[in-house]
């Protein structure tokens, strides 16, 4: 096959070929840079939470502290979320009593529960007004595990760290 053209139509032909790369080309990066753009933006606004795992004995009780920072929105109380996760990816309220204060830039809270049991632990998380997408790699921000002493040990990964259902 001959990519050889002879004639002003040949050229007009390479021409409008190179015109359509460059183009589709130039679309392509606007696409990418709108997508990038999208994904920074909606990570953005989404407050810095910070929690740690738990452990706690069956039959006893835990106190975990939360916190939510934001520079960037006005946070409020109502839009924070406690869940647990189940196995098959569900979320549901924890059992458990969530207290906070503040508002503005800053949220503190406290997670209190009594009467543990093997149903408690798993892996729960704090959140802002819904719930994050899923991370490529590593649990998702506000999470952390219940650790139940006398318990089973959830399934781990090979990173040592328990599975976090999610």
């Amino acid at each position: 096959v001959s990519t050889q053209s002879t004639g002003s139509s040949g050229i007009n032909a390479e021409y409008g070929k190179q015109w359509y790369q460059r183009r589709v080309r130039g679309n392509m990066s606007i696409l990418f840079l709108a997508f990038v753009i999208g994904a920074v933006s909606a990570q953005a606004g989404y407050p810095t939470i910070t929690v740690q795992d738990q452990k706690g004995e069956k039959g006893g009780s835990i106190a975990a502290s939360f916190t939510l920072e934001s520079s960037e929105i006005k946070l409020q109380q109502s839009d924070v979320h406690v869940d647990k996760a189940s196995k098959d990816h569900k979320f549901s309220p924890v059992r458990f009593s969530v207290k906070m204060e503040g508002s503005g830039s800053k949220i503190t809270g406290t997670i209190t529960g009594d009467k543990l049991t093997c149903d408690d632990q798993s892996g729960y998380l704090v959140y802002y007004q819904r719930i994050p997408r899923p991370p490529a790699h590593g649990p998702p921000p506000g999470s952390f595990m219940l650790m139940i002493d006398g318990c089973p040990k959830p399934p781990r990964r090979s990173s040592g760290r328990p599975t976090f259902y999610y």
